[in-house]
């Protein structure tokens, strides 16, 4: 298994188009055929006010990585490793952890070119979503700047049609298409801010309560040589690791601040600013995502959780409102968000 330090990510990656410039507010996210939402979410993120986006791309074939390479405001980073690679990562304080090489440099690559600056982060099927009367996420720096919060956290909320027949068609090309198209979330408490420490979650997300409703359980199969004796990591494999409840979406990158996952910074976040991810998971191409997903394995535990979607949308296929709860509602605007509890200013 390669060993992998924060310094070691400038010579696993390499820019193959344009220049970063480390004094512009800057997304950064990892991307593999992403073209389906790539329109929509550099659209809004700009309009949001990141000036730049760095993307590391692996390998992809859809088309995303020559839409990419015509934007000015994007720079793209390539490595010979894939997202599912195995690396051994040795973080700054010395602990040693096994974990994807898509997932270090997650950690790792914006620290190559911001000090002190704050970065955002969020996936190419997320929104970030700002609170009622924020009109930048320059807003968001200034106030995390002022409280000395090294960074914030975000409920990450799944949307979602009211039927699986709402998962036809293409998948629009605007968040605005997108919140349409896929208007509900539930309007229940995902995230609750520990001054001093680590967010506490609270509640479910949206795709674990349907594998509840849908009574979709794991199941450990045994093929081969694994009729006789079974790892544990290779069962774990087999199942699904619950769905994210938040994530820490601006994150200050310098000597004492980073990230240690995909959803944790290493230092408290702010106590004051819960921020929104808006997730959309059921789209209309769900299913192809679950094929891709599958083929690909490079997501935790090889991509478990796709493997039981297919069985949930066979189970949720002619119920109407299937996706529908108690506590589902059509999304008007950020102050859902804030009477929830799903976001606080």
């Amino acid at each position: 298994m390669l060993k992998v330090t924060l310094e070691d990510a400038g010579d696993l990656a390499r820019i193959v188009h344009g220049t970063v410039d480390p004094s512009r507010l800057t997304m950064f996210s990892t991307m593999k055929n992403e073209m389906t939402f790539l329109p929509a979410w550099l659209a809004h993120h700009r309009s949001i006010g990141f000036e730049q986006f760095l993307i590391w791309d692996d390998a992809s074939d859809d088309g995303s990585f020559d839409y990419l390479s015509g934007q000015d405001d994007v720079v793209i980073m390539r490595s010979d490793l894939g997202f599912g690679d195995a690396v051994l990562y040795r973080d700054p304080d010395g602990v040693e952890k096994a974990d994807r090489a898509g997932t270090y440099f997650k950690i790792a690559l914006p620290h190559l070119f911001f000090d002190g600056a704050y970065v955002g982060y969020v996936d190419a099927d997320e929104f970030l979503l700002l609170p009622p009367g924020v009109t930048s996420i320059a807003e968001v720096v200034a106030r995390l700047e002022r409280e000395g919060a090294p960074s914030a956290v975000a409920s990450v909320v799944e949307f979602f049609p009211a039927s699986v027949s709402g998962l036809s068609g293409s998948v629009p090309q605007s968040l605005d298409g997108l919140l349409k198209a896929y208007p509900y979330f539930e309007a229940e408490q995902l995230v609750d801010l520990v001054p001093g420490g680590q967010p506490k979650l609270v509640g479910k997300a949206k795709t674990t309560r349907l594998f509840n409703t849908f009574s979709v359980e794991p199941k450990v199969v045994r093929s081969g040589w694994q009729r006789i004796w079974m790892s544990s990591k290779a069962k774990k494999a087999q199942r699904f690791q619950k769905s994210a409840r938040h994530k820490t979406p601006l994150v200050r990158r310098d000597a004492q601040t980073r990230l240690t996952g995909s959803h944790y910074a290493n230092l408290p976040p702010s106590p004051d600013v819960l921020l929104c991810v808006a997730h959309f998971v059921f789209t209309a191409q769900f299913a192809e995502k679950i094929a891709r997903a599958t083929e690909w394995g490079a997501h935790a535990n090889g991509a478990a959780k796709y493997r039981y979607y297919a069985e949930l949308l066979d189970k949720m296929a002619g119920v109407e409102n299937a996706f529908l709860g108690e506590n589902s509602v059509a999304y008007e605007g950020p102050e859902q968000l804030v009477a929830a509890g799903l976001m606080r200013w």
